[in-house]
């Protein structure tokens, strides 16, 4: 059997990450509810989300598939990505001037076999005005962003953090590279 490397994203951040390592990959989205249970708590949401979107009863054992997902957190709430305009107003709102954390899931399924590990960042935002999250809004429109923004954004709203970069970007680099055995034979050669 040929031996492939699926991502379950349909994230262009992550795809265009894992493109940019050299990896010779194919991309099939999972289709899965992610709404949070009653009580559940943020690290357990996020492990239950992220596995789930391996699909695993339908993983092929002759594969690799990688998933993921990312939680923003201030305190004990998770701010996921905004219905609309007003929604993001309002997440951008309240995390302004604050610090949060940006947690990423990563799995992966090879042979049966599953894996899981997640990344933090902390993030702290500076503090701004109305006028000035509307403009964000109304240029960068952060609707496919838990938390409502890209750390990439010119004139965005973080002030500074402390972890991974990518992590916030959209793909957890250091905590890939742990799983380099996994991975490695799908590098390109070109």
């Amino acid at each position: 059997m040929n031996q492939r490397l699926i991502l379950k994203s349909g994230s262009p951040r992550r795809n265009q990450i894992l493109h940019s390592l050299g990896l010779d990959f194919d991309t099939t989205p999972a289709r899965i509810s992610e709404n949070l249970l009653s009580g559940e708590a943020c690290l357990d949401y996020l492990k239950r989300i992220t596995l789930a979107k391996l699909e695993i009863p339908l993983c092929d054992p002759d594969s690799v598939y990688i998933s993921s997902d990312t939680i923003v957190l201030l305190g004990n709430r998770i701010y996921f990505k905004p219905a609309d305009k007003n929604d993001a107003f309002r997440i951008l709102t309240e995390l302004s001037g604050k610090t949060h954390e940006v947690i990423f899931g990563i799995g992966f399924c090879k042979g049966g076999e599953v894996f899981y590990d997640f990344d933090t960042t902390a993030v702290r935002f500076r503090n701004w005005e109305a006028r000035e999250i509307q403009k964000y809004i109304d240029e960068h429109r952060p609707f496919d962003k838990a938390g409502s923004y890209g750390i990439q954004d010119k004139e965005g709203p973080v002030s500074d953090f402390v972890g991974s970069y990518s992590n916030v970007l959209g793909f957890p680099l250091r905590k890939f590279y742990t799983f380099f055995e996994i991975w490695q034979k799908f590098l390109s050669s070109d």
